[in-house]
């Protein structure tokens, strides 16, 4: 989640692009978001 939103020192356009890539992913596929908020929160018992 931090690489996607955020760009760190040192870090080359490869990166930022990539995190732009992984948020494009998210908006457009619903079992990506899942994963990430299941990912993000845990796993439901």
């Amino acid at each position: 989640m931090t690489a996607m939103l955020h760009l760190f020192e040192g870090e080359d356009n490869f990166a930022g692009q990539m995190g732009k890539a992984s948020l494009a992913h998210l908006a457009q596929s619903e079992t990506a978001r899942r994963e990430l908020a299941e990912n993000y929160v845990g796993l439901p018992y």
